[in-house]
């Protein structure tokens, strides 16, 4: 009994098939995570602390605010005395700054357009753009005062909460880290975990060691990095098809 053989293998099917086929198929993986609900449990983690100091800051819960003045006191007796010491924290601030992630964030977007990872390029600058919205929009709403000293360590501008450097430390080093870890292997992935964390933390906490913000300023803006990140990620998983069929991670080795 002679087999059944199509009049159009796959090979040879007419283009409108084939383009038919290709639009049923569901999304590509891309290089970013693509689990929604833990990028969901990790979004309402890092919005609910976020959440919770916007709103006693903005009511001015005493025990907060003691907390801060006893903690920022406490740092600037430690700093300040050593000019060196402050010397070495305003250069590492300004190295992982506001204005360093920012540029670092839409290289990281650049390069990823150019290897042609172009919805992760779209993630990436849709990620560093919200992280900077969604601190002015805090900053200018709640307009908190940064500490005064009598002889200041050095000067911050604009209102304190968020701290904007922590934000962006969490923000920028978070999209290197996702753009770089497809190209790293074993312990390197975990060395560039280690060094993301290390820089975003060492840059927040460089800011209430040098007197320009509090410490709930600092735990907010990583905070509000980490959900921009994880919600933008989210929204990444939900688009169409289309949007990562040129992708490049998102085709199948030939």
């Amino acid at each position: 009994m002679t087999a059944y053989a199509s009049p159009h293998p796959p090979e040879t099917r007419p283009r409108s098939a084939r383009r038919a086929q290709r639009r049923s198929e569901p999304a590509p993986a891309g290089i970013l995570p693509s689990r929604r609900p833990m990028l969901a449990a990790v979004a309402a983690a890092a919005l609910a602390p976020f959440l919770t100091l916007l709103v006693l800051v903005s009511t001015q819960w005493e025990p907060l605010l003691s907390l801060d003045r006893s903690l920022a006191t406490a740092l600037y007796e430690r700093v300040h005395p050593d000019p060196q010491f402050a010397h070495a924290l305003e250069i590492w601030t300004e190295m992982f700054g506001t204005w360093a992630m920012r540029i670092v964030s839409l290289l990281t977007a650049l390069w990823l357009f150019v290897r042609r990872e172009f919805s992760t390029a779209v993630w990436a600058g849709t990620a560093v753009f919200l992280a900077n919205l969604f601190g002015l929009i805090t900053k200018l709403g709640v307009d908190r005062a940064r500490p005064e000293f009598a002889d200041p360590i050095t000067v911050g501008v604009g209102p304190s909460f968020p701290s904007g450097h922590s934000l962006m430390a969490a923000t920028g080093m978070g999209i290197l880290l996702f753009a770089a870890l497809p190209l790293l292997r074993g312990v390197w992935r975990h060395v560039a975990w280690t060094i993301t964390i290390g820089i975003a933390l060492s840059t927040a906490l460089s800011r209430p060691m040098l007197g320009v913000h509090w410490f709930s300023d600092i735990f907010a803006g990583v905070s509000l990095g980490v959900f921009t990140l994880a919600a933008t990620m989210l929204l990444w998983t939900f688009l169409p098809p289309v949007a990562r069929r040129w992708d490049r991670s998102s085709r199948s080795p030939r």
